[in-house]
């Protein structure tokens, strides 16, 4: 799929960039692992990830040239109504990373803590079954994450979190 290719394209892309600005941040005090070990470890996972997407969609039109045509397109729909149905089908990743943009911005203000919390919750709902009886599998399970990745980043890592300006 065509879509693939330029969704791979910009992971690496973007995973590069970010990769070369953790290149700035401090380096380690005292033994520890430093700011930039996790972010480096995350960003080449997403740019692997990318590489891994891109290469795989032009195998697959690689084999699908063999005659068959594209699956999904529709070749008699304008630009215009490709680009409503793409960004239809693509909504949950779009708002995902809407969200993710809201996290960010608001861990600044409220910390690590309050954000995650916010942020794990709202995804898992907005992604997952839309059931009541499953808010309190949510909440425990945003709960228990969110403080496994606290404690696990303070203790074992010794990289602290945003802690907020508001708080």
């Amino acid at each position: 799929m065509r879509e693939d290719k330029i969704i791979g394209i910009i992971l690496i892309i973007f995973s590069t960039f970010m990769y070369s600005q953790t290149l700035e941040f401090p380096e380690a005090v005292f033994g520890t692992k430093g700011a930039g070990f996790f972010p480096k470890i995350l960003f080449f996972l997403l740019g692997l990830a990318g590489a891994v997407m891109t290469v795989s969609a032009f195998l697959r039109d690689r084999k699908r040239k063999s005659g068959s045509p594209a699956e999904g397109i529709s070749p008699g729909l304008s630009f215009r109504n490709r680009v409503k149905n793409s960004l239809r089908s693509h909504s949950q990743v779009i708002l995902s990373f809407l969200l993710v943009f809201v996290y960010i911005v608001v861990m600044d203000y409220f910390g690590y803590l309050v954000a995650t919390l916010a942020f794990m919750g709202t995804l898992m709902w907005y992604l997952g079954p839309k059931s009541r009886r499953e808010i309190p599998l949510i909440l425990v399970i945003s709960c228990g994450m969110t403080f496994l990745i606290y404690f696990s980043f303070l203790k074992l890592l010794q990289i602290f979190l945003p802690e907020g300006s508001l708080f």
